[in-house]
């Protein structure tokens, strides 16, 4: 007897339909039936042989010691139902909470209530649609994501709006979307889906490994710096370098690792070499927070006076600081401990170090390769440009472009709302996914 026969018996397929009723998800069904099958017939086949039964009677024997249909099945429905990681939900609310207290201690004329009213909505919304949405089938799209946002960075260096000296940005009616700061989120969820499509490849002969290697190279690492190093700052290839190698330690691809640092470090001292007035922004920025000159350092110290001048519960909502610079981006966590003091400060610090702390954890808590490297991969960028920003406020490391994810309510939180729903919703299918189905999901992403 085997598993295919055995499915047919009139008693087992009525158990293992009784069963699979109860299970919600339903693209685990043909998982489970699988596995009942196999104690089905290991069992059938032992009352034949040891207590010398029948087949009739040892499968009926057997699924009756399988247990009640009802009781099996609503057991591996709550093993398989939608799990909710509450813990980033809850650390994400809080985190808004502070967003528009924030939000209303800015100084008078700062603010458009209606622009934010507009980017919050739309982000919830986007939130929630992805937390719903079946992550799996983005991956096959991942080399158009990545094609047209590479294709929109050079677009927006060439015809993109000038905004603070950087010629990075694309105005949507009244909003403005910093490419800078959006395209490494959009970057890294491709290659993470394109790292995933390329490991389920059979592998090819020497010459093709190769090519595939030089050209992931000039995709991941050349295409991605020469755009970010046409923009002043550069902090954004921080960033984006940042990123992709978390996602490529997830992925094991230690050896390409290797290839591009070599291929990056390569890149920005030519690069670099014939453009001397970036080199110049550079070196002074990285050396400014050491200096003992006030008009290098002038950001740097401004932003540490206000954040000691705070005090233990700030100098009132609205008060103007006018020695303090960008308040409404990149210094926004400076002038809010000097309005709200360091309760909130240290309220805020706790909320984005949990927040990155849980949400990591939530990925590597994901079975799918896909999904975990989703959600680390993503979670880096949050990570390094939440915790940059708060060092940067505190004097700690060099003053850069960078803004405050999340708390800032910009045009760019439209994309970080719908990505915390996408990493929810990853982490929502966990005990969802069928490997039969992701067996069968792997083949066909290898044949298109």
């Amino acid at each position: 007897m085997n598993e295919k026969k055995l499915a047919t018996h009139p008693l087992v397929a009525a158990y293992l339909e009784e069963v699979c009723s109860h299970v919600k998800a339903k693209d685990v069904h043909n998982d489970i039936a699988s596995e009942l099958l196999g104690h089905l017939l290991e069992r059938v086949e032992d009352l034949m042989e040891l207590e010398q039964l029948g087949e009739e009677e040892a499968i009926a024997s057997a699924v009756r010691g399988m247990g009640d249909a009802r009781e099996v099945g609503i057991g591996l429905n709550a093993a398989h139902k939608p799990k909710t990681e509450w813990s980033v939900v809850v650390i994400f609310a809080v985190m808004f909470l502070l967003a528009v207290v924030a939000l209303f201690a800015m100084p008078a004329g700062y603010i458009n209530f209606t622009t934010k009213l507009v980017i919050v909505l739309a982000g919830l919304l986007f939130m929630v649609a992805a937390y719903f949405g079946n992550y799996q089938k983005l991956a096959r799209w991942s080399w158009w994501l990545y094609a047209i946002t590479i294709a929109v960075m050079y677009y927006s260096l060439l015809f993109g709006t000038q905004i603070n000296g950087l010629k990075q940005w694309i105005s949507i009616g009244p909003i403005n979307v910093n490419l800078g700061e959006v395209s490494p989120y959009l970057l890294i969820v491709a290659i993470a889906g394109i790292l995933y499509i390329d490991r389920t490849k059979s592998r090819s002969t020497q010459l093709m490994s190769s090519v595939k290697i030089m050209a992931q190279l000039v995709a991941f690492i050349l295409l991605p710096m020469l755009a970010y190093m046409l923009t002043p700052t550069m902090i954004n290839l921080a960033v984006y370098t940042f990123g992709i190698f978390v996602l490529l330690i997830v992925y094991g691809r230690w050896r390409f690792i290797l290839a591009a640092a070599g291929t990056l470090i390569t890149g920005m001292v030519l690069l670099l070499s014939f453009n001397g007035g970036q080199l110049h922004y550079i070196k002074f920025r990285l050396t400014a927070m050491f200096s003992n000159d006030p008009h290098a350092n002038y950001q740097a110290l401004r932003s540490v006076e206000a954040i000691q001048a705070g005090g233990l519960w700030g100098q009132g909502i609205g008060v103007p600081n006018p020695k303090l610079p960008f308040i409404y981006s990149e210094m926004m966590y400076a002038y809010l401990v000097y309005s709200l003091g360091w309760i909130f400060g240290t309220i805020v610090v706790l909320a984005v170090i949990a927040f990155v702390w849980r949400t990591i954890r939530m990925g590597l808590k994901t079975k799918d390769m896909y999904g975990r490297s989703l959600i680390v991969g993503v979670c880096s960028i949050f990570g390094i440009r939440l915790l940059w920003n708060l060092l940067m406020c505190l004097g700690i490391v060099p003053i850069f472009g960078i803004g405050l994810p999340i708390l800032q309510l910009s045009s760019v939180t439209i994309l970080e709302f719908g990505l915390i729903g996408f990493m929810l919703g990853v982490y929502r299918r966990k005990d969802m996914i069928s490997q039969q189905q992701d067996q069968g999901f792997q083949s066909s992403l290898t044949k298109s």
